[in-house]
């Protein structure tokens, strides 16, 4: 048993991590986080007030519609195929720095790095976690109508 909890251990801190990022990502979204507890669910909220989560009341919420995973793989296929050569990943970095740009610079985070010297390095990323479907739905149907205008 000692040798399977030291092989395991790393779980629990990286399930923590994962905790703490959420906290984080929760306190810069203003939104918030949810998660299981001995007492049932709860919803954190980012500026720390936790509330109780009725599980049965909230089971009638109104559920994503399935139709648009094959609406948006569709819109990406046609956008893919008009540039066979890029990569996919390429294609959907490309298609995230040009949403940031035409949404002021929606998901842009910026962050300080440690150089290999110990300096202070300024970098960017892009985190586009909270973009709705719908939002990322309608800028490819533009884009793919943009590009069918011009050919």
């Amino acid at each position: 048993m000692t040798e399977s909890k030291r092989k395991f251990e790393w779980v629990d801190k990286w399930a923590k991590m994962t905790g703490e990022r959420a906290r984080i990502d929760a306190k810069v979204h203003k939104t918030a986080i949810v998660y299981n507890t001995e007492n049932g669910w709860v919803k954190e909220f980012y500026d720390g007030t936790i509330e109780r989560i009725n599980i049965e009341e909230n089971r009638g919420g109104e559920m994503r519609e399935t139709e648009r995973i094959s609406t948006i793989m569709l819109l990406l296929q046609r956008i893919w195929e008009q540039q066979p050569d890029v990569r996919f990943n390429q294609l959907i970095s490309n298609l995230q720095q040009v949403y940031s740009a035409q949404n002021k610079g929606y998901g842009q985070r910026m962050i300080i790095e440690k150089g290999p010297f110990g300096d202070e390095i300024k970098s960017s990323y892009l985190d586009l976690f909270y973009l709705e479907d719908d939002k990322w739905e309608a800028f490819l149907q533009r884009i793919v109508d943009e590009r069918e205008k011009a050919n």
